[in-house]
């Protein structure tokens, strides 16, 4: 059906007749009709054109447009229904890649100790916010909102106004009472507080209103306590609405992931420490190897002693690049076969064994090779990116020559010595006589047997002999460092 439109110009009227409905409807609703119809005769516009000499002229029939009328050519472009669903595609796209970008964001900061406070400004562009909130406090503690740079206001809060606070007393009370219906579940302020009772709040009327805290749009994550979320808009702009509830609602089961993760993470990280520094005080060398004899872990010991230029075990990077990688290697060629035998066995699911390495002083070193911990390996295994757990193997290397005695404040305190016993009880370690200790210590050999026996007496042992071997068993367990060796 071709429908017409009159449009006068100047002294003359034009009439269009339509031929594509969504065209007439586009110029009827007010839309403007293209230069080009009228200047050139190229339209953009399915349209024919007629010139009338008299504005007051009837409109035209179909069948009566005058013959020597303008017919058109169809538009190349789209129709205006067409723009207008482009247009609500790419912003449907653009929602969906902010959305996407945002996911990134919340699991790079869980997983890679990324930047929080970029996860609060993509989430604010997202539904047009002012400011995002996420605490990660336990038990009430009043923690620092990691998605905004800390500034006054955050201060301002965190001194006096966080306890203050309705929709976070709300929250914990959720969490604690029904955690699984509550946690990620978005809702508006209202839903959480009353407006009224919100409005009429010592938080509302001396805070949030002055800091663009005014409407709320929040959801509950958290493992083992509440972590409140939140975005906020000031008392100027519109209330959040069901859009912006919808579109957090498809991230905030991300976040929840994403905390859970850090959890877990953390609580890994704090493991991997703990081991870290437990080895990192013994007194002999550990190392951590794969069957091919590559380091994954050395501890303070064996690092001090590997590097010394005369030991005959040393820690060696495998060409110029630090990808490389660093390998534990014995300087002579048939120790370095039974290291080689020794690991891997041990990395085969055998007992593994001992050897004893030759330094280039002709000092010497005991090696104990063993598998190392189940825990361990796969602990390696997630750390390279999962996988099956490789077998490692530990290797434990101790100077033969080294002589063992505990601090002398660890022998006062076990034994309840004096500092002056504790002195000669160390320096009678290693076979050294009384003769030898009273003139290293420029007294009376009387004066060193005296305490020889109150020694023996305190410990509880009958001889010097079996005071060693209390002494060995204290060396054994006292941190590395503390006698200074």
């Amino acid at each position: 059906m071709t429908r017409h439109i009159r449009r006068q110009y100047g002294d003359s009227e034009a009439v269009l007749a339509f031929h594509d409905p969504e065209d007439y409807r586009f110029i009827r609703s007010g839309g403007a009709i293209p230069p080009d119809v009228f200047a050139s005769g190229v339209g953009t516009m399915n349209a024919a054109v007629a010139t009338l000499p008299a504005p007051n002229r009837k409109l035209p029939r179909e069948d009566h447009i005058p013959a020597n009328h303008r017919q058109f050519r169809p538009r190349k472009g789209p129709r205006n229904g067409s723009r207008q669903r482009n247009r609500q595609e790419r912003g449907v796209a653009d929602t969906e890649s902010e959305l996407a970008d945002c996911v990134g964001a919340i699991y790079e900061a869980a997983a890679a100790g990324g930047d929080w406070e970029s996860v609060g400004t993509r989430l604010c562009r997202l539904v047009d916010a002012q400011g995002a909130m996420l605490r990660t406090g336990d038990r009430g503690e009043a923690s620092r909102n990691v998605m905004m740079r800390f500034d006054e206001s955050e201060a301002i809060y965190l001194s006096y106004y966080h306890p203050l606070n309705p929709y976070l007393i709300q929250a914990r009370r959720d969490f604690a009472e029904a955690r699984t219906r509550h946690l990620t579940n978005v809702m508006l302020g209202p839903e959480l507080v009353p407006e009224q009772s919100f409005l009429r709040s010592e938080y509302y009327n001396d805070f949030a209103r002055h800091h663009a805290r005014r409407h709320l749009l929040a959801s509950l994550v958290g493992v083992t306590h509440a972590m409140p979320f939140g975005l906020f808009r000031a008392d100027d702009a519109e209330p959040f609405g069901e859009k912006e509830r919808r579109l957090l609602q498809a991230l905030v089961p991300h976040l929840q992931r994403a905390v859970e993760l850090r959890a877990r993470l953390g609580q890994e990280s704090q493991a991997s420490w703990a081991t870290r520094a437990a080895l990192d005080v013994l007194p002999v060398g550990v190392a951590i190897v794969d069957a091919g004899l590559r380091i994954h872990f050395m501890n303070a010991a064996s690092q001090k002693d590997l590097a010394h230029p005369d030991a005959g075990l040393r820690a060696l990077r495998s060409g110029p690049y630090a990808a490389g990688g660093v390998y534990l290697a014995a300087q002579a060629k048939d120790a370095a076969m039974t290291l080689r035998r020794l690991v891997t066995s041990a990395t085969s699911g055998q007992v593994g064994g001992s050897m004893r390495i030759v330094n280039r002083d002709m000092s010497s070193c005991a090696v104990l090779v063993s598998p190392a911990p189940q825990g361990l390996s796969a602990d390696e295994a997630t750390a390279d990116g999962g996988g099956r757990a490789e077998k490692l193997a530990m290797v434990v290397v101790r100077d033969l020559g080294r002589v063992a005695s505990p601090p002398p404040q660890m022998l006062c305190e076990v034994f309840g010595l004096s500092r002056a016993e504790a002195d000669v009880a160390v320096a009678l370690s290693g076979g050294a006589s009384a003769e030898d200790v009273a003139q290293q210590r420029n007294v009376s050999l009387p004066t060193i047997r005296s305490q020889i026996r109150s020694i023996l007496g305190k410990s509880g042992t009958e001889n010097l002999r079996d005071f060693e071997r209390s002494m060995a068993s204290l060396a054994a367990i006292a941190p590395r460092g503390q006698d200074g060796r």
